[in-house]
Formats: C-alpha cells, sequence, structure tokens
C-alpha cells in the first residue's frame, strides 16, 4: 500500500478498434518548476515509444496539473483490440518492490517471444525488437515506484496477455 501522501502518476490513454479506451499508468517523480522540462521531455520519450509498441491510437495523456486530448480519431487496424496487451511487471530498485502495468493493444508484431517461454517476451539484448528495447529504456528512465516517487524502477519480464481492463 502506498504511504500517505502525495502520489505522482501519468496515464497514456489508447483506442482500440472497437472504440473502447485502456490506458497504461506510470507513476513518477513529482513535478516542480525546476523539473518540469526534464519531466516532459521523459514523459514525450515514453509516448513516442509506448506509439511504437502499439497498434491502438494513442488518444490521451494525462498527468496531475494536465489533462490533454491528443485526437478524436479511432484507429483503423482491426487488430487494435483494448484486451491485447503486454503485461510488464517491474520492481522498486530500493524495496525490490514488484508492480505490474499493462500496455493495451500492443502491436504483435513488435513483440519476440523467449524460445520455449509461451508468452514471455524479450525486452532486452540482441534478439529483442528494437521499439521494445526503446519502451523499456523510456519506462526505466521515467517511472518510478507506485511507493516512494524518489524510488528508480526496473522492468524484470513481459509477456503477452489478454485482459478485458
Amino acid at each position: 500500500m502506498p504511504a500517505i501522501g502525495s502520489v505522482h502518476k501519468s496515464i497514456i490513454g489508447v483506442g482500440d478498434a472497437t472504440q473502447e479506451t485502456s490506458s497504461l499508468t506510470v507513476y513518477n517523480q513529482a513535478v516542480t518548476a525546476l523539473t518540469i522540462g526534464s519531466f516532459l521531455t521523459g514523459l514525450g520519450t515514453l509516448e513516442t515509444a509506448t506509439e511504437g509498441i502499439i497498434l491502438g491510437t494513442h488518444r490521451k495523456t494525462q498527468w496531475i496539473g494536465d489533462d490533454t486530448i491528443i485526437t478524436n480519431s479511432w484507429p483503423s487496424n482491426p487488430a487494435a483490440q483494448r484486451e491485447s496487451k503486454l503485461l510488464v511487471d517491474y520492481w522498486d530498485n530500493t524495496t525490490e518492490k514488484m508492480f505490474q502495468l499493462t500496455v493495451p493493444t500492443i502491436d504483435f508484431s513488435k513483440l519476440v517471444f523467449v524460445p520455449l517461454g509461451g508468452d514471455a517476451v524479450l525486452f532486452s539484448g540482441a534478439a529483442a525488437s528494437t521499439e521494445i528495447k526503446a519502451w523499456v529504456t523510456a519506462f526505466e528512465s521515467f517511472g518510478r515506484s507506485p511507493d516512494d516517487a524518489t524510488h528508480n524502477v526496473t522492468v524484470k519480464a513481459m509477456r503477452y496477455v489478454g485482459r478485458n481492463t
């Protein structure tokens, strides 16, 4: 359970081909006058990296103090379904507590699966896709622990899942 106090998070809203939405929520550092520039750069990098691994339409970005509608259009690719997700396991680098997030409407063509690993996805090394490695780099640079915004995070596992959330 997160500590009492402020929680800082950013939300990337994604639309699928059936005009349903899902979102990716990432906890991040507090935004101040001194950090706004690096915060916006990091968020932009994560948005671009996310767009590189999904089939859906990046429709909205939200963070405390800002709620930006990106577009009112829906994706035309019928494979862009919010139930088709990338499940990301990551941990707080300080406490090693595990957390999860999902990336909706994942582009299946961007995934390289672990040999004999079922739905497990390669996210590092030469065999992993460039787009997935870029997403991991952006997430680990920008993301923070849901429990403490001063703690960095590290991706530990990824897998393809079907979820109706």
